[in-house]
């Protein structure tokens, strides 16, 4: 899907904010869109079609409406109310649009973008407002990579998301019928890789340690990719199947992304990844091992004594 955020914010800077004016977007789509000011500074986005949403929810930040034209047409409207959340409210925007882009009918139109401001409200209450670091940003795209492996490997496409357990607040990144997995991140010279509590890796199931080997680069690298380009690429895998695409959606937010185009700025350069079967006799902390007075502890592994165990 692609990205409007650039060419909605032109839009609205074109209007007047205090005079209550509105602008179509010109855009090949079911619906007819149009950016306006509900007030001063507060950015409106509408779908106009003969389609009656019937009663939205708004939230604390977006007031959503939908209301019968006197040329009889319904307007869809979503209002920012609070302006910290401009950023997030025009991502949200041009979400919408491209979600519901390209579908047969304005009745689909309607129904993705329901489907989409619905995902969205409950993206509003659980984001986080600022941009994730360049670690955190590495650590995610590590995890979106081993999830689209275990897409294009052919597991089915919800089952794949379900199994991403790490951004709902599991020990374990992902879990599958095949066992667990816990995805890491670390430099290309990265001799050790950081275990950050006794639980990752303690499990009665066998499972894997996952390394991929990614360091931030320049754009013109070969092979180079941005988490923004990353999570594009699986929104694009989840479109035609709106539940999956919500899931999506509401993982990423869980894990502290909102789909900007700040996260287009930063590349990385994945060179390699690793396999790690975590058998019985992996070396690990146990719980089971440790006294009772200790509440947690994390710890680093050698790398490279780990090769009997490397897959």
């Amino acid at each position: 899907m692609g990205s409007y955020d650039a060419e909605l914010r032109g839009s609205w800077d074109r209007i007047d904010c205090h005079d209550g004016g509105a602008l179509q977007i010109p855009l090949p789509h079911p619906l007819e869109w149009h950016v306006r000011y509900a007030g001063a500074d507060q950015k409106s986005l509408v779908a106009v079609s003969n389609i009656d949403a019937g009663e939205l929810p708004s939230s604390r930040a977006i007031e959503a409406a939908c209301r019968q034209r006197r040329d009889g047409r319904y307007a869809l409207s979503f209002t920012l109310l609070n302006r910290s959340e401009e950023d997030v409210f025009i991502a949200m925007a041009g979400d919408m649009i491209a979600f519901s882009g390209g579908t047969a009918s304005p009745e689909e139109a309607v129904r993705r973008v329901l489907h989409r401001y619905t995902a969205w409200v409950k993206l509003f209450e659980r984001r986080q407002s600022e941009l994730l670091g360049i670690h955190a940003q590495k650590g995610l795209l590590g995890e979106l990579m081993f999830l689209k492996n275990v897409i294009e490997e052919g597991r089915p496409m919800l089952d794949s998301l379900a199994g991403w357990a790490g951004p709902d607040g599991a020990d374990q990144d992902f879990f599958y019928d095949n066992g667990w997995h816990e995805v890491k991140a670390v430099g290309a010279a990265a001799a050790a890789v950081s275990i950050s509590s006794v639980e990752q890796l303690d499990h009665p199931m066998e499972g894997e340690l996952v390394v991929f080997r990614i360091d931030a680069c320049v754009p013109q690298h070969n092979n180079a990719v941005t988490l923004y380009q990353m999570v594009s690429a699986l929104e694009k895998m989840t479109v035609s199947i709106p539940s999956a695409a919500e899931t999506l959606l509401l993982k990423l937010a869980a894990a502290g992304y909102v789909h900007r185009e700040e996260y287009d700025q930063q590349h990385f350069f994945v060179s390699a990844q690793q396999h790690y079967a975590v058998t019985e006799n992996f070396p690990r902390m146990r719980r089971a091992g440790l006294p009772r007075e200790v509440v947690n502890i994390s710890y680093q592994l050698d790398l490279p004594s780990l090769a009997p165990w490397e897959k």
